[in-house]
């Protein structure tokens, strides 16, 4: 009964471990130069804008994530501060409009960011901009309203 419970187990830490697709730097590289060839963010997107999410309730406050973004003709830049939460994902990000929608896609250099869709979506409604793809289950498909900032942070 041990004997099998171990071998499934092993079974099991070796499929998950090769299973896990690791992106080559060729296939990055593709994926990227496919993102930069595409069309151009409209400067109505340009500036620089902040949200603050709370994810979820800790022994010693709200955990959250506040996110800066800074988006101009190059593309958008993203810097996060975190309370108990992980800070990842900081960087560059490509533009891509797709039904009247910017779409951003990671472009740095930390693993496990970058991938075939985008990582935050951002639509504009009369003179408010709206960002979907911040923190958690409870918040990522939900359109959140961002603050825009006329300095930079």
């Amino acid at each position: 009964m041990k004997k099998t419970n171990l071998i499934i187990n092993i079974f099991f830490i070796v499929f998950t471990f090769f299973s896990c697709k690791n992106i080559s730097k060729k296939e990055a590289n593709t994926n990227e130069n496919k993102i930069e060839s595409s069309s151009e963010i409209p400067s109505k997107y340009y500036g620089n804008f902040h949200v603050r999410v709370e994810t979820e309730a800790t022994t010693t406050g709200m955990a959250s994530i506040s996110y800066y973004f800074t988006i101009n003709e190059k593309g958008a830049y993203l810097e996060t501060n975190a309370y108990h939460e992980p800070i990842r994902c900081n960087g560059r990000y490509r533009g891509k409009m797709n039904n009247n929608i910017l779409e951003l896609f990671y472009i740095g250099i930390e693993q496990n960011c970058e991938n075939n869709y985008s990582n935050f979506k951002i639509k504009n409604e009369g003179d408010k901009f709206y960002i979907q793809g911040l923190g958690g289950e409870g918040t990522f498909n939900v359109w959140i309203e961002l603050e825009s900032k006329i300095t930079s942070f």
